[in-house]
């Protein structure tokens, strides 16, 4: 809205023919340099008319009984009195860069951070809400004078995300509109306000709280709002210069990472007490501390008893001020000039300071001789007192010495030189300045500091390069700080003759190498340096969450997204922590390993960060469109893709279609840092944003309609790639709106991550396939379309349940859930197909029939996992039934796996063998790739060979059992995939285990561990944790043996599985019988029995028996060691335990656990002078083998029997 200013009284009219103030006509009248420093109306104009979404702070403010006014004016009286009224009002809003919206008779309503968004656009609208209280205590003489009334006002103010568009492209308050919950809480607010008085809601109380003086109110019940409402009363600001002073108060997160830093802004400070001048320029992005490193300098030089601190800092709303940081800091340090000092006062401050530090007269020689005795001030006074708005009248006053002191001789009204112009009075005033500090460092070393350098005035620029030359051996430490993601000086310096410091230049700095070489200016001197601000590492923004998090324990993987988000910019990483420990905390709580949930692909910007990254993007103006879109494609692309999408899009700028003209604006993002770019082997680059929340800020921009638009164009393009990455192309046709098309992706980039092992993104891809098909099953009306939908849900339900087992084990709840589905799906759809559903194609079918076997083979998984070894049984021979059924070779394979694992853990032992020798002899790996066997998670090769190695050694191979392991591993190394080198090193490691060869179980479980931990197998970590544990135990190092066990059994258990439990708790006693904790090993063995009766796992019940007989004869041994008590009966326990395991053994046929349980029983009975019955038991057993007569069990028997023969 193009607001005019009166060129005879300089008051902002709306568009009017005639002044309000004064009547004078508007028409051809400009005054363009009187307008803030951003120019709204002319940016506005280059912003595309189209909606979007953003944080907007909203005013509204309201007349206190207009209706009185109707009875006590006259209807043209009272349009006088409103158009005063408002142009007040926007008078104060125009300054604080707010956009007066929209007129509802006596109420106003007001946006701020649109059509051009600001990082304080909260402070702009309280401050535009006491300024309007403020202007209207002024205006009410004058109203009372003209009309007879006085005007009193209610303003609330609330902050949110909108919806706002242009809804013609009129320049009236009209033709821009919004929708929203803040526009109906601000209007709804108003009325709980008292006259005159301002009211916030909670959002902008967040915003502005330590900068306002806000009084709480409490909650308050709002019409049309469904949960109460925190109220806040605004009385006034607080002169508080930053955020940081407002963190002070509540304690800052320690300074992290800046060890360098510190070191150097230190030195800086040392060269400067020994009269060897510095400047500094602190350089780095927002929020990347540049200020944290000011605050810690001015800290560090508290400690010299006499130091000066001066310090100024640059503003957004005083661009266009001469001189307005240094002005600021030399009034209120230097001259010491307080709000109740009148201009006599002020001026007589001046002189005195003047005086005190000797400054001579301008253009007088500094070193000359009489220049320390020089007190006439009468030539640099009036230069300083012009500066600093000491009335012309005091000082005529004080130049005739009419007054209360005389100050030096009569001079004329002309009180400059003669010769001097504008240019000459600004450069000495400049001069003046700088002797004052020179002066001042000869008494006290001073640190200078002024912030913010890219919100400077030109002015102030020429000052500090002037101040800079003249340090040399001045004691001053110069410290600056600015953004390195702006331009560098937003307006350019001046140099005509009728300039003075009151004038602001109007003139747009637009040249990117003028703004280099005014840096470069500023820092020409050897003592000028800069001190860049770099991000921080992972390790230490991790390190700064924990600091601001406290007691808090952040999920890991919220812990990884913030260190993914905030790149290392320690302001986002602080408000991005803080929201989260704000938000839902059943989130922070909540298992961090729970994959079934689809991941959220966008995470919430903080409302404390909107409006500075919102700003960032609106000083793109037409380029923020192709940032938009860049922010839809992805976190990086290249400009060739982003070209392509483009051109099938609707944009704003057609320039953007054009390739050259894109890769230019790309470059000058890269240049602003907005974005990144890097080279890649083929000659092209990759574009990647910046910071991750600045490409979320762009993305939660745009309307959810021009979102789907951009992800279907997006998903098309990358669908015809040749590098086709489906997860990619799902995730955009769900954005889309497209969940047919979504669904397919979805479940294409789940059989391709379960191809390389990544199950974890292959649970996530599933469960945005079955979300998407959700979506799509509310649409589906027809048989036909139900058909379609469950045939797909049974697909992936499928897929599902083998994906989980990899990463939650085969006996999880999901894992069972995602299979029991799948078999509901499937008697569903079988029943459809019975009654002959019209139209079902005969592809259909056959496919659901092809799904059977997966589904009872995963069913069989889980069910045997869980122990449940006779519905396993039962439903490996439904496998093997349908497989013979469908004459199926590939199912058949792993029917005999399945069938032949179950019946070995029920020690049906040959009967196992022989299933498993089927499996091997129909399998052909080139029948079986990696996609083919995806439902039935591991190698089928590799498994059939690793469950007959230990199998083999039970029944008395020892020397085949080892070559099956490691024809299992050659398999391993063709295949390449990590879940069957898992399953295969299980199985090695219980078959080393079983052979009592320690280094080898521990190699091949460290091997296991490693796999297990890099691709989130925690069902078989567990396990190759118990061996790990084992070998500890092997090695004298029981405890610490048990505590591993101990912890991989938890874990084991955790996952519901009871199938090797038997196996674990027995490892787990010896470990115990290590320690000497003989009962608590003989207790473990009883929970081990326990287990056995309750699953009918009994492969490992003749070696668990043998133990407790063994740990019999210990306890036996104890006793006698320590009393003459009768032992006889526990020997005997232990006898009856061998001869047990033997009778096991023998009913397996595992000649291998014969060997070992009648080893220990010759061995006892050598021990009771029974030497012949031992050997007659031992000779046949030994005679048996026929292979492996090196390994330990048939040593120690052959060296046993040599005892026995003598």
């Amino acid at each position: 809205m193009q607001h005019k200013p009166c060129a005879n009284c300089g008051f902002l009219n709306p568009p009017f023919k005639f002044c309000g103030e004064c009547g004078t006509p508007l028409e051809g009248t400009s005054r363009a340099h009187e307008f803030p420093a951003t120019d709204t109306v002319s940016i506005e104009q280059t912003l595309p008319h189209g909606a979007e979404r953003r944080q907007l702070t909203v005013l509204f403010c309201d007349i206190v009984d207009s209706t009185a006014f109707t009875e006590k004016l006259d209807p043209e009286e009272l349009r006088n009195l409103l158009e005063v009224y408002r142009t007040c009002i926007m008078e104060v809003v125009l300054a604080q860069n707010g956009h007066v919206a929209r007129y509802f008779g006596d109420g106003i309503l007001v946006y701020f951070g649109y059509p051009i968004a600001h990082e304080d656009t909260a402070h702009r609208a309280v401050r535009a809400a006491l300024g309007i209280v403020a202007a209207l205590e002024t205006l009410n003489p004058y109203l009372h004078n003209s009309f007879g009334v006085e005007i009193n006002v209610r303003i609330s103010i609330d902050t949110g995300r909108v919806v706002i568009w242009h809804i013609s492209a009129q320049e009236s308050p009209e033709a821009i509109d919004i929708v929203g919950k803040t526009p109906n809480l601000a209007a709804r607010m108003q009325k709980l306000a008292a006259p005159n008085n301002i009211v916030i809601g909670d959002t902008t109380h967040q915003l502005v709280e330590g900068f306002f003086k806000c009084d709480a109110l409490g909650a308050a019940e709002l019409r049309g709002i469904s949960q109460p409402v925190n109220i806040y009363q605004v009385s006034g600001e607080i002169p508080a210069q930053s955020r940081l002073d407002i963190a002070s108060m509540t304690g800052l997160t320690p300074l992290i990472g800046r060890e360098r830093e510190v070191e150097i802004l230190k030195q800086g400070w040392t060269h400067a007490l020994a009269a060897k001048g510095q400047a500094l320029l602190i350089e780095g992005e927002a929020g990347i501390g540049k200020s944290r490193c000011v605050q810690l300098i001015q800290e560090h030089v508290e400690n010299h008893p006499e130091v000066v601190t001066l310090e100024g800092r640059c503003s957004p709303y005083y661009q266009n001020s001469p001189l307005y940081p240094i002005l600021s800091l030399f009034q209120e340090h230097i001259v010491q000039f307080t709000s109740t000092d009148t201009a006599q006062i002020r001026l007589e401050k001046l002189e005195n300071l003047l005086r005190d530090y000797s400054i001579s007269t301008v253009g007088q020689d500094t070193n000359s001789e009489d220049s320390e005795t020089q007190t006439d001030t009468s030539e640099t006074l009036p230069l300083l007192a012009e500066l600093l708005d000491i009335p012309f009248e005091v000082q005529r006053q004080t130049e005739t010495r009419i007054g209360a002191r005389p100050y030096g001789r009569p001079v004329e009204q002309d009180i400059y030189p003669s010769g001097w112009r504008g240019s000459q009075r600004r450069q000495q005033t400049l001069e003046v300045l700088v002797q004052v500090l020179l002066k001042m460092s000869e008494q006290k070393p001073i640190l200078f500091v002024v912030e913010d350098l890219h919100w400077i005035d030109p002015s102030s620029i020429e000052f500090l390069t002037l101040l800079i030359t003249r340090i040399e051996n001045a004691r001053i430490f110069t410290v600056l700080s600015r953004r390195s993601d702006t331009q560098h000086f937003q307006r350019n310096i001046q140099s005509n003759e009728d300039e003075n410091l009151q004038t602001a230049p109007e003139n747009n700095l637009t040249n990117s190498a003028l703004n280099r070489e005014i840096l470069e200016k500023l820092l020409q001197p050897a003592w000028a340096n800069t001190l860049p601000l770099t991000t921080l590492t992972p390790p230490q923004v991790k390190t700064m969450i924990q600091h601001v998090a406290g007691d808090t324990q952040l999920p890991p993987n919220l812990l990884t997204q913030i260190v993914e988000r905030t790149e290392g910019v320690p302001l986002f990483v602080e408000e991005l922590t803080q929201m989260m420990l704000e938000g839902d905390t059943a989130a922070l709580s909540s298992d961090a390993s729970d994959i079934t949930r689809p991941q959220p692909q966008t995470m919430q910007v903080p409302v404390t960060l909107q409006d500075l990254l919102t700003a960032r993007l609106d000083e793109l103006g037409t380029v923020k469109e192709i940032i938009q879109l860049s922010a839809t494609l992805g976190r990086e692309w290249t400009a060739e893709l982003l070209h392509q999408i483009a051109s099938g899009v609707n944009l704003e700028n057609h320039t953007f279609t054009d390739l050259a003209s894109l890769k230019a604006e790309l470059d000058k993002l890269v240049s602003t840092y907005i974005l990144n770019r890097n080279e890649l082997p083929d000659n092209q680059f990759r574009y990647t944003f910046r910071h991750p929340l600045l490409r979320e800020t762009a993305y939660q921009s745009l309307l959810k309609s021009r979102r789907q638009q951009y992800h279907q164009q997006i998903a098309e393009v990358l669908q015809r790639t040749d590098s086709l990455q489906p997860e990619l192309v799902a995730y955009h046709y769900t954005e889309a709106g497209i969940p047919e098309k979504a669904v397919d992706y979805w479940h294409r980039a789940a059989h391709r991550a379960l191809e390389h092992s990544a199950n974890v993104e292959g649970v996530r891809h599933i469960m945005q396939g079955l979300a998407a098909l959700e979506t799509l099953a509310t649409n589906g009306n027809t048989p036909v379309q139900q058909v379609a939908v469950e045939q797909r849900e049974l697909e992936l339900q499928t897929t599902l349940g083998t994906a989980l087992i990899a990463t939650k084990g085969y006996a999880s709840p999901e894992v069972e859930a995602a299979y029991t589905r799948a078999r509901e799906l499937l008697e569903t759809l079988e029943k459809r197909e019975e009654s002959h559903v019209e139209d079902a194609s005969d592809t259909l079918l056959d496919r659901i029939k092809d799904l059977r076997f997966p589904v009872l083979f995963g069913l069989w998984l889980s069910h045997l996992v869980r122990g449940r070894l006779l519905s396993a049984r039962e439903l490996g021979e439904a496998c093997l039934a349908i497989a013979k059924q469908a004459e199926n070779q590939a199912f058949e394979v792993e029917a005999h796996r399945a069938l032949g694992a179950t019946l070995y853990y029920l020690s049906e032992f040959k009967n196992a063998l022989a299933h498993l020798e089927a499996g091997i002899e129909r399998y052909q790996p080139q029948h079986h790739p990696v996609p083919a066997f995806l439902h039935y998670v591991a190698e089928p090769g590799m498994t059939l060979l690793a469950y007959s190695a230990p199998l083999l050694w039970g029944l008395g191979y020892p020397v085949q059992s080892e070559e099956r392991i490691n024809k299992a591993a050659i398999i391993g190394k063709k295949t390449n995939h990590p879940f069957s080198d898992a399953v295969s090193l299980h199985f090695k490691t219980v078959l080393y285990q079983y052979r009592g060869e320690v280094e080898q179980v521990d190699t091949s479980a460290t091997q296991m561990l490693q796999i297990c931990k890099e691709h989130g197998f925690s069902v078989w970590e567990a396990a190759a944790t118990v061996m790990k544990g084992w070998v500890l135990a092997e090695q004298n190092h029981p405890e610490e043996a048990i505590t591993m066990i101990r912890k991989g059994i938890t874990t084991w258990e955790e996952t519901r599985a009871e199938m090797l439990l038997p196996l674990f708790l027995a490892l787990l006693a010896q470990a115990y019988q290590r320690a000497g904790q003989h009962n608590l090993a003989l207790q473990t063995l009883d929970s081990a029995s326990c287990v056995i009766t309750r699953t009918g796992e009994r492969n490992y019940a003749a070696e668990l028996t043998r133990q407790k007989g063994e740990l019999c004869l210990i306890l036996a041994k104890e006793v006698e060691a320590v009393s003459t008590e009768n032992t006889q009966p526990t020997v005997a326990q232990a006898e009856s335990y061998f001869q047990e395991a033997l009778i096991i053994a023998r009913q397996q046929d595992a000649k291998s656990w014969e060997l070992r349980a009648a080893l220990s029983l010759s061995e006892l009975w050598r021990n009771q002078n029974r030497g012949q019955d031992a050997y007659n038991l031992l000779k046949p057993i030994y005679a048996w083998f026929t292979e492996g007569l090196d390994t330990n069990d048939l040593l120690r028997a052959k060296n046993l029997l040599k005892e026995l023969e003598e």
